[in-house]
């Protein structure tokens, strides 16, 4: 199993908070949380168990959509070399904070009409509103969570598991439930709606840019440069600060008309493209080399072949590519050890790096021929090419040793 970063835990689940913050769902909080009773209940531990019970159901629902999202990601494989894919999907994003913004505004059906539960039903009732929640306030949910199954979908690509899915879903939820629990279950007071869930909406608007700015990025713009990409950062986070101050994130367009909606965006876009800059050093590139290692690797499968043939060794196929986050992560903490350059030179096995970045006839030959789902694959062969083992995904450096060593004492020799 891959597992999920906390920092990106952490993102999402302040995605969440801002999602239940957002002009559309905030004045909800304390209405929905009395009607299903945990205003009227005096006992705060009843409260709080109506508040998770509601929180829970909203986490079925959210969760329910990431295994979906994770499901559905396999797909999206075998595209994410394809520069078009790469377009479409950072258009999304774009699209995304359009709508969060409210300039691409979109209506969808409100399903709080229909629930049938009768409300006397202290559980059931809190459980039902809360798995329907997210359609309920779907207009200001809809744009940040569709951003979350979007990245829910890549990283299932990425790491053929849908674990990190179902994790980034929970964590989604469990921001947007908070300020549910903190009013119903500890009676807190949170602030009266206004201007500052403006300024919410403005922000989220622009980390769902930068993200698009960032994939964007994947299509091999050199930008920043490695070299710079430090005080670019800094000059980026100060952009950011000046230019969404500049877009008056506590003035409400709708209100004051004096603020034209067309120089709101213009700044939010340029403040996003600073964010883009300050946070890039954070992204994962990396010319496909490995780093810091001394092992000699083959880039041709034809190479690899002949030398495993005259060494009379088996061969290991490292199927890579460069969106591929795991690919990177195996790169550093399992290619890079001493624990596998000492087994790699021990066994005397032929290594070879094949590069699925780009979409292409040759690659896709031999994803067929392998059998390849998703990446990262490593695959053991003999040396005529015949495939004896596999090992899908990146999951630890133990483990992936752990397995790799079994492979190599059970086919070294075999031609």
């Amino acid at each position: 199993m891959n597992e999920v970063g906390t920092n990106t835990l952490g993102l999402v689940f302040l995605g969440g908070l801002a999602a239940s913050l957002s002009a559309c769902v905030y004045p909800l909080i304390p209405i929905i949380t009395a009607i299903f009773g945990a205003a009227q209940i005096k006992s705060w531990h009843k409260s709080l168990f109506l508040s998770v019970i509601y929180v829970t159901g909203m986490s079925i629902t959210y969760m329910a959509l990431g295994i979906a999202a994770s499901l559905g990601g396999s797909v999206f494989g075998s595209y994410m070399g394809n520069k078009w894919f790469i377009i479409a999907f950072g258009c999304i994003f774009f699209f995304l904070g359009l709508w969060f913004m409210g300039i691409l505004p979109i209506k969808l059906p409100n399903f709080a009409d229909k629930l049938q539960v009768k409300k006397n039903n202290k559980i059931l009732y809190p459980l039902i509103m809360g798995i329907f929640s997210g359609f309920i306030a779907a207009p200001c949910t809809a744009p940040l969570f569709g951003a979350v199954l979007a990245d829910i979908a890549v990283k299932a690509a990425e790491n053929q598991s849908i674990i990190p899915g179902t994790m980034m879903a929970l964590a989604f939820s469990l921001g947007m439930g908070m300020p549910f629990i903190l009013i119903g279950g500890f009676a807190v007071r949170l602030p009266k709606p206004g201007r500052w869930m403006q300024a919410v909406k403005y922000f989220g608007a622009a980390i769902l840019f930068t993200a698009g700015f960032h994939y964007f990025q994947d299509l091999g713009f050199d930008f920043p440069p490695a070299k710079a990409e430090i005080s670019l950062a800094i000059t980026g986070f100060f952009i950011f600060i000046v230019f969404f101050i500049l877009a008056e994130p506590l003035v409400d367009p709708e209100m004051d008309k004096t603020v034209k909606k067309s120089h709101v965006l213009t700044f939010l876009l340029i403040a996003a493209f600073g964010l883009f800059m300050a946070t890039s050093p954070l992204a994962s590139r990396s010319s496909g080399e490995i780093e810091k290692s001394p092992l000699s690797w083959k880039t041709s499968l034809e190479d690899g072949l002949n030398s495993a043939e005259d060494k009379n060794s088996i061969l290991l196929i490292d199927f890579w590519a460069e969106w591929c986050v795991a690919c990177h992560e195996m790169d550093k903490k399992l290619f890079a050890s001493d624990e596998f350059i000492e087994l790699a030179n021990k066994t005397n096995v032929v290594l070879v790096r094949l590069d699925f970045t780009d979409e292409s006839d040759n690659n896709l030959n031999l994803a067929q021929k392998y059998d390849i789902k998703g990446l990262p694959t490593v695959v053991i062969t003999n040396s005529k090419g015949e495939k004896l083992e596999d090992l899908i995904g990146f999951h630890s450096k133990e483990l992936s040793l752990s397995e790799l060593i079994k492979f190599f004492e059970k086919h070294a020799g075999k031609k």
